[in-house]
């Protein structure tokens, strides 16, 4: 079955290897050298755009966060559906069972757009934003959750030809 980490879709391949699970397993590990010394760690994340929960489960596997927030709505337009030939409802279900070995994952069935004011300033370590691959969409994610972020935000599917 394809999926969009563990096994893309034949266009999305590199020659030989997954760039799409070996870069973000790199990105991991630079995550875990940014926060490694730091005294009592108790760090918390947010992922914006969770999808199946390919990209949750791994930040899970890491043992990096002891509390991992998902802002997914399950819903609306998603290119990946048309790519995979899913609906919605089989990619909740892909989720729950990608996450179903962590216990630390708390999951915000909605638009981030709507649910960014019951988060405390300065509460994630970690903002990972993956939702919408528009400008304005990603540009309001960086706007609403930049102060709800204490160290680092960083995000996947921009274009670096955008404005700003």
């Amino acid at each position: 079955m394809d999926s969009l980490r563990f096994n893309p879709i034949t266009e999305w391949r590199g020659p030989g290897f997954n760039w799409h699970y070996l870069g973000f397993n790199r990105m991991l590990h630079e995550i875990s050298r940014e926060f490694e010394g730091i005294p009592n760690p108790n760090f918390k994340m947010l992922e914006i755009g969770s999808y199946m929960g390919e990209s949750t489960s791994m930040f899970a596997s890491s043992g990096i966060f002891n509390e991992i927030h998902c802002i997914d709505p399950f819903n609306g337009y998603e290119e990946a559906n048309d790519f995979l030939n899913k609906e919605w409802s089989e990619i909740s279900e892909e989720f729950k069972i990608n996450t179903r070995h962590f216990d630390n994952i708390i999951t915000h069935h909605d638009y981030s757009y709507n649910i960014s004011n019951i988060f405390e300033d300065n509460y994630f370590d970690l903002i990972y934003i993956d939702a919408a691959h528009d400008y304005e969409s990603i540009k309001r994610d960086i706007e609403l959750y930049l102060p709800k972020c204490k160290r680092i935000m960083t995000g996947h599917d921009y274009c670096p030809e955008w404005p700003g």
